[in-house]
Formats: C-alpha cells, structure tokens, sequence
C-alpha cells in the first residue's frame, strides 16, 4: 500500500471508478499556466502598490522579454506607445540588468495629463531625469548609417520619469527587472523639438548640456551628454533589440534612452537616499534649440 503522503510522480493523475483509470490533469503539469498566473499577480501587486515579491524562474532573456509582453497586455495601462531602454551610461554595471543593456514598453498610461504628482501615488517611487527621441520614419527599422537612423526620427522629446521599485530586495533577479517591464509607472514628456537629419544635428544630440532645477531656479544637478551616452548608439542598440524579438518601430514611437544621472528618492527612508524636499524636478536640455532650454518639469505634491 503507497503511504498517505507520498507524491504521485506522474503528470497525469487518475480518478479510479467503476470503469477504470480516468487520466485527470495535474495543474503542476503545466508551468506555462503558472508562469502566468504568477504574472498576473505581480501585475496585480503592481497596479495596486504592493510590494512585488520575486521572479526566480531560470529562462532565457528572448523568453523573460515574452513575458515581459505578456505583462503589459495584462496591465490596465493603455496600449504600446513607445520603449524605453537601460545600460548604456558609463556607471557600473546594474546588477538587475542584462549585460548589454534592458528594454521595456511605455504605455500610455503612463503619461500624466498635468505635470504633477501625489507622494501616495508610487509605493518607492524616484525622480529620473531622462532623454528621449521620436520616431518619424518607419525606415529606421532598416537603417544603417548614423544619419539614416536620424532620418528615421523626427524629434527631441524632454522626458522625465518616476520608476517604482518596490520589491523584495532579497528576490531582485535580472528577468524579474525584465518581467516586470522595468517597474515603470509615471512618465513626463515636454514640448517636441523637431530635428534634422544632417551631421549638425548629429553633434548637437551627442554634446548638449542639461540640468535639474526645483522651483526656485536653484541648480540641483547638472551634465553633458558627451560624458553620459551617444543617444545614436542607444536607438540602435534599442531598434536592433526589438527587431530581434520580432518588433518594429513605427512613427510616432517615443524611445526613451535612459537617464542621464539625475536621479532623486520621493519617499522618506530609501536606501537611495534623503527625500528630495523641493516641490518641483524641473529638467532642463540646453543646446538643442535656439529660443532657450526645452523643457519638461514634474511638480510634487505634498
């Protein structure tokens, strides 16, 4: 007789009647099923700001990123208006990304209507101070020169954003970043500035200056993107991640390329450090056009 506790090591079970073994199955028989279903509920801890437990799944970055896919179809976020990406600044190495850099989706959703914010409005939310490009051109899916790839976008977008890391830290994985489509909640976005596609613009995209201001016109924090990222490389390496996953850019994407070292905790008792105390994160890029900065500003609310 098999003992009470013992496990059935089978993957399909068996109701025993009056006609014999019927094969029933085993809800553990099917990993993609809970794969989802634990997608699901990080979606769910997400939307609702609870804390995001771990991802520990071992798979492949081309299957963590399908779930990443997954993900935002799951999310009440709005539909796909452009990507995001990550790694490619010349600080060490996140230890939550893949090597070579991370991608992710922006939803519309994301975008608020007015520049400002609630403090409850995130779980562990921070102030990033981002840069971002406009696809123009759907001929930058095959482009090849830097200046092709220029023809393909059409704009300078100021982009701010407010990442909600509020998870285990005992359970942070690289395909839980991915999965969780970079814990992106808030996104801020400016005036365009439009561009062109010559080799002006080319040194203008790799050499403006920046700053962050609160708003009292007080300098928080300033850079160049000459010591930061070459935007160029980071929308090829962005176009070429997503073509490899089956993906195209399509005019009107907005490609958010990272943040350019300007970051700054919301919330008292981070481990990023002290709350920033003013009541405005105002980014500023100098150089790009020639009536003054373009600007995009994010107001707190307290």
């Amino acid at each position: 007789m098999m003992p009470r506790n013992r496990l059935i090591p089978f993957a399909c079970l068996c109701v025993i009647g009056l006609m014999g073994c019927t094969p029933v199955e085993d809800p553990s028989a099917d990993p993609e099923a809970a794969i989802r279903a634990e997608v699901e509920a990080m979606a769910d801890d997400f939307v609702n700001l609870r804390m995001l437990t771990g991802f520990v799944h071992e798979m492949p970055l081309d299957e963590a990123y399908r779930w990443q896919d997954a993900i935002v179809e799951i999310l009440p976020m709005g539909e796909v208006v452009g990507y995001k990406t990550g790694g490619h600044d010349p600080n060490p190495p996140n230890p939550s990304f893949p090597p070579g850099g991370i991608r992710a989706h922006l939803l519309s959703g994301m975008f608020r209507d007015s520049p400002s914010i609630r403090v409850d409005e995130t779980a562990a939310g921070f102030l990033e101070a981002d840069f971002a490009l406009r696809v123009g051109d759907a001929s930058i899916n095959t482009a090849e020169t830097d200046l092709e790839i220029l023809a393909g976008l059409d704009a300078v977008i100021p982009f701010a954003e407010i990442p909600d890391p509020y998870y285990d830290p005992e359970t942070a994985s690289v395909n839980r970043m991915i999965v969780s489509n970079m814990i992106s909640r808030w996104a801020f976005a400016g005036e365009p500035v439009p561009i062109e596609a010559t080799e002006e613009w080319l040194t203008r995209l790799r050499s403006f200056d920046y700053a962050v201001l609160d708003e009292n016109d007080t300098v928080i924090q300033e850079g160049a993107m000459a010591e930061w990222y070459d935007p160029i490389a980071a929308v090829r390496w962005l176009r070429d991640q997503l073509r490899d996953s089956g993906k195209e850019l399509a005019p009107g994407h907005l490609l958010s390329l990272g943040n350019v070292g300007i970051m700054r905790q919301i919330h008292e008792g981070s481990p990023r450090g002290p709350a920033y105390a003013s009541d405005q994160f105002r980014l500023e890029y100098y150089g790009l056009r020639d009536d003054g900065p373009a600007t995009v500003a994010i107001n707190i609310e307290r």
